[in-house]
């Protein structure tokens, strides 16, 4: 989709999308194609399928250290 379209009925300002936008596809959110004068933007799955899975890792790791931190104050 275009910036343009993105902001459709949207309270937020093409430049706020835009600066969004930037942040998302450096992320590999999101993938950037040129067309004419417009930029297209378009949703990658995968990369928030990856995050996903590391930020479940990570709260697995924080259930861990939560629960053996438990053990050790009640003991």
């Amino acid at each position: 989709m275009s910036i343009a379209r993105l902001t459709e009925g949207s309270a937020l300002t093409r430049q706020a999308v835009t600066k969004h936008l930037r942040v998302l596809e450096s992320s590999g959110v999101v993938g950037k194609q040129r067309s004419g004068r417009e930029s297209l933007y378009q949703l990658r799955p995968g990369a928030i399928v990856d995050m996903r899975a590391y930020l479940e890792g990570i709260s697995r790791q924080w259930d861990d250290a939560l629960a053996r931190l438990k053990a050790f104050v009640e003991t």
